[in-house]
């Protein structure tokens, strides 16, 4: 049977104020399961015929990064030393701090942070900065981790491999690459760059734009010239990450050709955003595939992992497993030869049964490992949770190592849409030795074996 694709768009949740107490979930949509694969990105659903709706998100720069503590400089300025520290699972900081930078607690994104009045008030890799719309109607700025194309000065600022680069007149927060690899943001290109050597280069040229409608953009403010107007919004693509800035409008205004007016996050604020055929406009590379023989960069999630080898994912010979920040990455220290990536949602039925099928794979294969990542909750769009982590646990007896991305962050890997998606990784490179969309006519062990020998 083939692959059945059903489109439609997903939100992320919408943070206003870059603190998760004032994250909103998305509205769960409905719909039938397909047969062999389920979609996990895309469908023309929604008002406006198909118009980019639940899946433009208003774009805060708190909305990026991983866990851990930042070092601090041993002269100068002394800042808390809780600045950067991760608050993942229970959402907690100490006194005075805040949780920022993710969809939910389970977010492997979060950190905790102080308010602020200017970049000298934040450590060198953080930047003072105002977190879009904030419940209490403040301007409250927040110390947020430099990112991907966070304005700065330096390539300290930019954090452990991370390089300050000239992209347009101004310059911006980037990284090393490889030529010829998939390892920059899918907006991005790897390209030689006056500073030396190759550096991953926005599609645009620059992170930061004029503010017009479609405009490379970091936050909302940067959202506000005569096309973009003082309303306009900073949204992001969840597919891609890529920031764009929409235009305001009225309900029944007439938008541009091409593009509809609708009610963007919690405060549904009237924005003008581009139709499905538009939307290349705006996501020029909306295209762009993980292939074969590309390399992954590293990735995160909040779950459970087998880390005494028992088998079970809940319990140890001493206790419970405990909920952790897992990074692919951990899977070439492991000693691991092969690694399964297999994204999966909690209403997918070919995942659960495909699921169930990973405990003869580890017993045949010591040297594979099992990363699965749940982007979805059990209605498509609902959020992801880690008690959802261990009712799949659970019910599928799930093996190796178990997360949830409430962020999706997934999205920019699982791009061709299909759930589940099946990538068997070199661990040590995280080189992609073979793509499936959709469950495998072989199964899942198929599409191992000839890389276990």
């Amino acid at each position: 049977m083939g692959i059945f694709y059903r489109w439609r768009f997903f939100a992320a949740a919408i943070c206003c104020a870059g603190t998760l107490p004032a994250c909103v979930a998305s509205t769960p949509t409905s719909g039938t399961s397909a047969p062999v694969a389920e979609d996990a990105n895309q469908a023309t659903v929604g008002t406006g015929g198909g118009i980019i709706e639940s899946d433009a998100t208003v774009a805060s720069k708190a909305d990026a990064g991983s866990g851990g503590a930042d070092g601090e400089p041993t002269t100068g300025p002394v800042f808390n030393p809780d600045i950067g520290s991760s608050c993942a699972i229970t959402g907690a900081c100490p006194e005075g701090l805040s949780c920022i930078g993710g969809a939910s607690k389970d977010s492997a994104q979060v950190y905790c942070t102080v308010q602020c009045a200017a970049d000298q008030d934040c450590p060198e890799r953080f930047a003072c900065t105002k977190q879009g719309v904030n419940p209490d109607k403040t301007d409250k700025k927040l110390c947020t981790r430099r990112d991907f194309c966070s304005p700065c000065a330096n390539d300290a600022q930019c954090g452990p491999g991370g390089r300050c680069i000239a992209m347009g007149t101004d310059k911006f927060c980037s990284r090393s690459c490889n030529l010829g690899h998939f390892e920059c943001p899918r907006y991005a290109e790897c390209l030689e760059v006056a500073e030396g050597g190759a550096a991953c280069v926005h599609n645009s040229g620059s992170c930061l734009g004029d503010g017009s409608l479609c405009a490379a953009c970091g936050a909302t403010d940067n959202c506000a010239t005569k096309d973009g107007g003082a309303g306009g919004m900073c949204l992001t693509y969840n597919h891609t990450k890529e920031q764009f800035c929409s235009a305001p409008c009225e309900a029944g205004d007439v938008c541009l050709k091409g593009y509809g007016c609708v009610g963007i996050g919690a405060s549904k604020s009237k924005q003008c955003v581009p139709s499905d055929k538009t939307a290349p406009k705006c996501v020029p590379k909306l295209n762009k595939h993980i292939e074969e023989g590309d390399i992954l960069d590293d990735f995160a999630m909040v779950g459970f992992l087998d880390t005494d080898g028992d088998g079970s994912l809940l319990a140890t010979t001493t206790g419970n497993e405990e909920p952790r920040i897992i990074k692919l990455s951990e899977y070439a220290d492991l000693g691991f030869k092969v690694v399964l990536l297999n994204v999966a949602a909690g209403w997918c039925g070919p995942c659960k049964q495909e699921t169930t099928t990973f405990k003869s794979l580890l017993a045949k294969y010591p040297d594979l490992g099992i990363y699965q990542v749940l982007y979805d909750g059990t209605q498509q769009g609902s959020m992801p949770t880690l008690q959802l982590a261990k009712d799949w646990i659970k019910s599928f007896k799930g093996q190796g190592a178990v997360g949830v991305d409430p962020d999706r962050n997934v999205a920019p890997i699982n791009v061709a849409g299909s759930t589940p998606l099946n990538l068997v990784i070199d661990a040590k490179t995280r080189k992609v030795l073979k793509k499936v969309n959709g469950l495998p006519a072989t199964g899942v062990g198929g599409i191992i074996a000839p890389f276990m020998k």
